[in-house]
């Protein structure tokens, strides 16, 4: 207990430097620990929401996006509460040095000096912990407000929060051991001098700028020890940020371009008014599924074909996606794959069966054009089935059949489309006319080349003079993509934070390597040097381990977001991924210098400043 009150004591005498450490540890776990709680109540909103007509079409896509938080914010935690703790033992070498120097027990000295790493890192995960669930608290707030129908539980997750806590105790507290361990295994000159063991370099790339970025750039060399770690925890905060920042627009596109090329743009749609308010219904995201009590084969429902050769013919009409609609039985057939194991083939599948939305269409004019798993169609007796029947249906779904209305049909891909969410088969239209007896189709789709009031108006006169109505397919597209925005809308706090978070990290780095060698640029001061001379260093030495650690960071977030996080990933526009990246570090280089202001000010308001607080 005397050991704990000495080290308390000791980080007492030194008010400034102790704050800091708090404050840097604080911020982070609090940042951290908001987005893991959020990130996983997100999950389960995700779930909700999406359990209608969009459950196994988008998903899946919402779900690998915030599982890639969760995995990132996990690891910025752990890394960086490491680095920092470990990086303010190692700047503390010259005390255990002198202490040695002077009679010491090892045991003495390794129990006072984790007694206050153990200190600092407990008051810091429980503070910041406790931070971090008000501003979760204060999100499912904000989350609740925008989405009013969701009902949230008021059962706290303690088991995740102390779990957090125990991750971020358990990795503190070893990587304060280490450093402690080998310093007091040293020789109390080699303790007490803090460049023995590391290496100095000669020149750096930002050299060229000046004298306080020459003096960084020695700076930055001589800090070897813990520098690994520090790097990589500001690589992995603005890793995050980054991949939040740019990845969310990626998907976000990826996902509209997912639906735009399933429904297809400037389409007209005609059909019987009844049939079309099913139809589009299952089409739209805030709109129900399909079920038995609809008829798409009633014969009034079947189209003309004058009708359709007359809108066929008008100038402004550039394809005509003609379609048969019925919602039938359906039923999982076998699949025959060898068996490595038993060197034999076998049968797989379960005979599962359900109810799903059957289109035929012909392949070379459907106006669709979606994003597959899978191969082409190459037969007449290949289907296409939504993401929702492969989830819930198949074993494997690839190399098994679906089998409707006795024709056991090859399943070539998976498609994906929102229609009906995902219970949906396509498959070509003179084979299904034949299942099913029929010669006509019941939905005409035509794709204009702009949607012209005057031509619509004209299409809708030839329809109804057949009986018949239309439908404006480009109006739901439009709700559908706001729809998606509103999805992305929530997950919005996630960036925010993952960017605060990045940038606390950059800052709470440059203060604690600063005041950690604060006697040196007492020492520059002393010798006539101006404060804003010292600030110009310590914003040198930002830039030099900001651009280190954030340029790859960036460039890795970039590449991750494109080829990694998503398949066929589309961004906003041309200028959208330079924008983003080059906004990433020009924003790094503005924290850069905030975190240089308080050194300005500290310089600047104290004539005598105390040495004692940050070294011996």
């Amino acid at each position: 207990m005397s050991e704990q009150d000495y080290a308390s004591k000791d980080l007492k005498r030194r008010p400034f430097r102790t704050t800091l450490i708090f404050a840097s540890l604080t911020t982070v776990v609090a940042a951290t620990t908001f987005l893991l709680l959020f990130g996983n109540a997100l999950l389960d909103v995700t779930f909700i929401l999406t359990s209608g007509s969009i459950a196994g079409a988008l998903a899946i896509l919402f779900e690998t996006f915030i599982w890639a938080t969760l995995l990132l914010a996990l690891s910025l935690g752990v890394v960086v509460v490491s680095s920092t703790i470990s990086l303010e033992v190692v700047t503390r070498r010259k005390d255990i040095g002198l202490m040695k120097s002077i009679g010491t027990l090892m045991d003495t000295i390794f129990d006072h000096f984790m007694a206050q790493a153990l200190i600092l890192l407990g008051s810091s995960v429980i503070v910041g912990i406790a931070a971090g669930a008000l501003l979760y608290v204060f999100g499912l707030a904000w989350m609740a407000s925008l989405v009013p129908s969701l009902n949230f539980s008021l059962e706290f997750p303690w088991l995740q929060v102390l779990a957090y806590a125990a991750i971020y105790l358990i990795i503190g507290f070893f990587a304060a051991q280490k450093p402690i361990y080998d310093t007091v295994h040293e020789s109390p000159i080699a303790a007490l001098n803090p460049e023995v063991g590391t290496k100095v370099r000669r020149a750096g790339y930002l050299d060229s700028f000046g004298l306080p970025f020459r003096i960084a750039t020695k700076g930055t060399g001589r800090r070897f020890r813990g520098s690994g770690r520090t790097l990589l925890s500001l690589f992995l905060s603005i890793s995050l940020a980054s991949m939040l920042w740019i990845g969310g627009g990626v998907v976000e596109a990826t996902t509209d371009a997912y639906i735009i090329r399933s429904m297809g743009s400037d389409v007209v749609a005609i059909g019987n008014p009844d049939l079309l308010n099913q139809y589009y219904d299952a089409y739209s995201l805030n709109g129900d599924t399909l079920n038995e009590s609809f008829d798409f084969m009633n014969s009034t429902y079947m189209i003309p074909s004058s009708l359709i050769g007359t809108v066929t013919d008008l100038p402004a009409v550039t394809k005509i996606d003609l379609r048969l609609l019925q919602y039938a039985d359906i039923r999982e057939g076998p699949g025959i794959i060898w068996n490595p194991t038993f060197e034999q083939y076998e049968s797989i599948g379960q005979g599962r069966r359900g109810k799903a939305l059957i289109v035929g269409l012909d392949w070379d004019s459907t106006v669709s054009n979606w994003f597959f798993e899978g191969q082409e169609v190459s037969s007449n007796l290949d289907v296409w089935i939504g993401g929702q029947i492969a989830v819930t249906m198949y074993d494997d779904p690839l190399v098994q059949k679906l089998e409707v209305s006795g024709s056991s049909l090859n399943v070539s891909a998976i498609a994906f489309d929102i229609l009906n969410g995902g219970d949906v088969a396509f498959l070509n239209l003179e084979l299904m006319q034949d299942l099913f007896g029929v010669s006509g189709v019941n939905l005409a789709l035509f794709q204009l080349e702009e949607y012209d009031p005057s031509t619509i108006a004209q299409i809708e006169t030839l329809a109804h003079a057949e009986g018949f109505e239309i439908f404006l397919q480009q109006d739901l597209l439009e709700e559908n993509l706001d729809t998606i925005g509103a999805f992305w809308l929530l997950i919005q706090p996630l960036p925010i934070m993952a960017l605060i978070s990045a940038f606390l990290s950059l800052m709470n780095y440059l203060l604690v390597s600063v005041f950690g060698r604060l006697r040196d640029y007492i020492i520059m001061k002393s010798i006539g040097a101006k404060p804003s001379f010292i600030a110009k260093t310590i914003i040198a030495e930002g830039v030099d381990i900001g651009m280190k650690s954030g340029i790859p960071a960036v460039f890795v977030a970039t590449v991750f977001s494109i080829y990694f996080l998503i398949p066929e990933a589309a961004v906003p526009s041309l200028l959208y991924l330079p924008l983003a990246m080059v906004t990433t570090l020009v924003a790094l280089l503005v924290v850069v210098v905030i975190a240089a202001v308080p050194v300005y000010l500290l310089f600047q308001s104290k004539s005598e400043l105390r040495v004692t607080e940050f070294s011996v």
